[in-house]
């Protein structure tokens, strides 16, 4: 597509030469006082304007009213829309552009390049989109989902920047929809001490640098991979841009000669190179290499035979964040790695030493050998790699002496990383193994004594191997390797991020979807998905055609996984869940195998908890004693309340209290038409949930899975709840928790209420004063909020309101401060008091839960 003659956008862009005036006075990089501003790019980014009209919902102190709203739908459809929500207030007045103006596509003498982003998809289907989101609400709020539906309404409210009064179901129409640009400056930065680039994105170089902060989206979405601005620029005119180049270059050198200096003196040391455009003329960010400074040389240590430079990579390329997933190994060698190396005398002062080993395991081909590499980049060390080839012979002495030379190796180019792969072929478990020899013995003995020698060294030892126990039982004992951490298959995520890495620098196709790909290749080790990778590059190049969906899908079909017999494929979803043989429940959709909270997250509710410590978490913690006294393990968990008030979140941390997994199912999961369906859906959710043990299994609307049998029940159902009450005679013994969830105690089943299924009852009521405080404190806790805020006034007209209630007040005071470019001050949190009400006071079973046996005062009049 040719470039526009003009466009939209909602502001000018900010004249240069203050933008470089304002950029010299702040530091904004992580390099300090060594950054320097290398270029500026100008980037316009698209958007959808919508303006939509809505009734306010009914129970408002001042009744229904009509409105309009603006909401901003991202242009380039890639999930942006909750960074550009900030910007709708200023899109009332439009400024046309002339796209001439701004060289779009070329670098400019004394600037980078400015890129003009292309729309993705067309008016009538961002038109649609609204309204599709607002239907999908209706739809959860139809049956009864209200806790979902809420859920559902908050992100509804954060994509799209929703008013804190929008009512979907007073959603009217879209009045109308125009396409508009913001324009940003991204700056480029380099340090002379690092090939580095950090990108930063600003609209206005004049606010703080806290401010200049909300635009970081933009220079984060860049640097994920900066080939986005290539594949969505627009294709230029190259006779134009080469006219308009020579005349801005004339002008700028009569600039020169009347003594006026432009741009800094790194744009003043370009050479010709810098002006000319890349041979596809795409708009990518051209990067400069910065100036040469001294290299570190790999030393040769005096009487060594081990070429040192076959041996050490003095500089590795690679650091955590070109590690595909693995969040969970990433996190275990930064807390017990890298903070450690970071800032010894921390934690020496709290008499924790310094790691000096570190053995990875897990099968072959996961990436322990690309981790250990990230890891000495990660800490700004050296890397020395060697495997058993490096050091055994076949002549007597001979290995002792090659490890005591890779080790005076690794001590003259410290700090560095030792990594020894395959450390079982060195010194493998001499467990029931009589005949090693003189030799071997002496390679061992060798090794012990430079592992036990480098204390105090600057040199961090890491081996690698499949098998824990395939290591010397001395080598593996505290002080050699203090931690072990295991480098698993990848996990979705992992494959998700690893197939991205390989296919970076290929062309791929606009529509490109890795996800069928990544649910193909459960079980498949780093190495497959790089095999993987290649094997559909060569098809698509094949057909001359981008990388596309179906290329990835037919490598995926051909491939095999080469550690089948480490791990099998058909038994593992998702990260960490287990999907049973022969169950078709997908695991995947029900289990969460490590929740994000605990109790410490759940705003108040201290009677509550204290009752579940009591009754759950102390019975299972110490099951021997209980055991010993004749008390029962819990069996069942039946918390109730009405909508909104956190029986979900709280099953969720009581998971996570226990360091349980975490399943969570509802009706929807387990019912159906089909004669006899239902109680084999229960049987197989029992079965995820004993195969995914320990865990919490969460039944959610209990009584839509087995309600009062008052009005009759036809066999299917009666074969469901039969079904459950056998599961859950069971479910104890197999460490499985199971937590139902219903507004009305009543509505379940008396066989699933009696003595030995459902033993403990808890209500889950509305927030107390004390609970909405510290509720609403959670979900402002990662926003700035005024010190001065008096709570009594925002607390007290909250009462009656369910958790839900109080996130989504949260959430719209937030969004007031945002848009007054505040911290979230008393003015905020009381206009958001005002535009929310309490969903409990419109609960159609509100005044049946207050008259019911052991349910709290809701504090309505009837």
């Amino acid at each position: 597509m040719s470039l526009p003659t003009y466009v939209y956008a909602d502001r000018r862009v900010p004249d240069e030469d203050r933008v470089r005036e304002s950029l010299e006075s702040e530091t904004l990089t992580k390099f300090g006082d060594d950054e320097r501003l290398e270029r500026l790019h100008r980037v316009f980014y698209p958007a959808f304007r919508v303006e939509y009209q809505y009734e306010t919902g009914k129970g408002k102190l001042f009744g229904t009213e009509t409105k309009r709203a603006v909401a901003l739908l991202d242009g380039l459809w890639d999930d942006n829309d909750r960074a550009l929500s900030q910007y709708a207030d200023g899109t009332d007045d439009l400024v046309r552009r002339a796209t001439n103006d701004y060289d779009f596509g070329a670098d400019v003498p004394g600037l980078g390049r400015s890129v003009l982003l292309q729309f993705q998809v067309t008016n009538d289907r961002a038109e649609s989109l609204l309204h599709s989101r607002v239907t999908e609400y209706r739809e959860h709020d139809r049956d009864g989902r209200a806790e979902t539906a809420n859920v559902f309404l908050r992100k509804l409210r954060e994509a799209y920047g929703l008013p804190g009064d929008f009512d979907p179901d007073g959603f009217e129409e879209v009045l109308g929809i125009d396409r508009i640009y913001l324009p940003f400056w991204l700056a480029e930065f380099h340090s002379p001490h690092s090939d580095d680039v950090v990108m930063v994105s600003f609209r206005d170089p004049a606010e703080s640098v806290d401010e200049m902060r909300r635009d970081a989206w933009l220079s984060e979405y860049v640097s994920e991979d900066p080939r986005r601005l290539a594949t969505y620029g627009y294709e230029v005119d190259r006779d134009r841009l080469e006219r308009n180049i020579r005349e801005r270059t004339n002008q700028d050198g009569q600039d020169g000669q009347d003594g006026e200096r432009t741009g800094s003196p790194g744009e003043e040391r370009r050479t010709e190179a810098t002006n000319r455009r890349e041979d596809d003329g795409a708009p990518t960010i051209n990067r400069e290499s910065p100036d040469p400074v001294e290299e570190r040389e790999v030393v040769q240590p005096d009487g060594v035979e081990l070429q040192a430079d076959q041996l050490v990579e003095l500089d590795p390329d690679r650091s955590f964040a070109d590690v595909g997933g693995m969040a969970g190994l990433k996190q275990t060698l930064n807390h017990k790695v890298v903070r450690p190396l970071e800032d010894p005398e921390a934690f020496e002062e709290y008499g924790i030493g310094v790691v000096n080993g570190v053995l990875l395991h897990g099968p072959p081909g996961c990436g322990k050998t690309y981790v250990a590499g990230a890891l000495a980049g990660e800490v700004d060390h050296a890397f020395v790699e060697v495997s058993p080839a490096d050091v055994t012979s076949k002549y007597m002495g001979e290995p002792a002496q090659k490890v005591q030379e890779l080790f005076a190796v690794a001590r003259a180019n410290a700090p560095c990383i030792l990594f020894i792969d395959e450390i079982d072929g060195i010194a493998g478990s001499r467990d029931g193994d009589s005949n090693m020899n003189s030799s071997e013995q002496q390679l061992v003995n060798q090794l012990l004594t430079e592992l036990e020698g480098i204390a105090d060294e600057d040199v961090v030892v890491v081996g690698a191997t499949n098998l824990v126990e395939d290591v010397d039982g001395a080598i593996r004992r505290s002080g050699r390797f203090d931690e072990r951490v295991e480098v698993p298959h990848p996990g979705a995520a992992a494959r998700r991020e690893i197939l991205k890495i390989h296919l970076a620098g290929r062309p791929t196709a606009a529509d490109l979807d890795l996800e069928p790909t990544v649910e193909e290749t459960a079980g498949f080790a780093a190495s497959d998905l790089e095999l993987l990778a290649e094997d559909a590059a060569r098809q698509a190049l094949r057909e001359d055609a981008p990388i596309g969906t179906d290329h990835l899908r037919s490598a995926a079909e051909e491939a095999e996984t080469s550690i089948a017999e480490w791990v099998d494929p058909a038994a593992v979803a998702e990260d960490g869940v287990v999907q049973p043989d022969g169950v078709d429940l997908q695991a995947s959709s029900l289990v969460d195998a490590d929740p994000d909270r605990t109790f410490a997250d759940v705003g108040g509710m201290g009677e509550l908890k204290d009752r579940l410590e009591e009754t759950v978490l102390d019975p299972l913690e110490n099951a021997d004693e209980y055991e010993e006294y004749g008390i029962d393990v819990l069996s069942g968990l039946l918390l109730y309340g009405p909508p909104g008030c956190g029986k979900t979140y709280l099953a969720g941390a009581l998971a996570g209290e226990l360091d349980h997994s975490f399943v969570e199912v509802s009706p929807a999961d387990v019912t159906s038409k089909w004669m006899g369906e239902p109680a084999q859906n229960v049987a197989d959710l029992f079965e995820v949930a004993r195969a995914n043990a320990p865990c919490v299994l969460f039944i959610d609307e209990i009584d839509g899975i087995a309600g009062s049998r008052r009005g009759g029940m036809n066999t299917s159902e009666q074969q469901l709840v039969n079904q459950l009450l056998t599961e859950l005679e069971g479910a104890a013994a197999d460490d499985v928790v199971v937590v139902g969830a219903t507004n009305f105690v009543d509505d379940v089943d008396t066989a699933l209420r009696r003595s030995g299924r459902f033993d403990e009852r808890v209500e889950v009521p509305p927030p107390d004063a004390d609970a909405r405080r510290e509720i609403l404190r959670i979900h402002l806790r990662d926003r700035p909020v005024a010190e001065d805020v008096d709570w009594d006034p925002v607390i007290e007209p909250t009462e009656g309101y369910a958790a839900s209630d109080l996130e989504l007040l949260a959430e719209d005071a937030a969004r007031h401060a945002l848009r007054d470019d505040s911290p979230v001050a008393q003015e905020h949190l009381e206009i958001a008091v005002w535009e929310t009400h309490s969903s409990i006071a419109d609960w159609g079973g509100r005044d049946r839960y207050q008259d019911a046996e052991g349910t709290t005062d809701l504090g309505f009049s009837g």
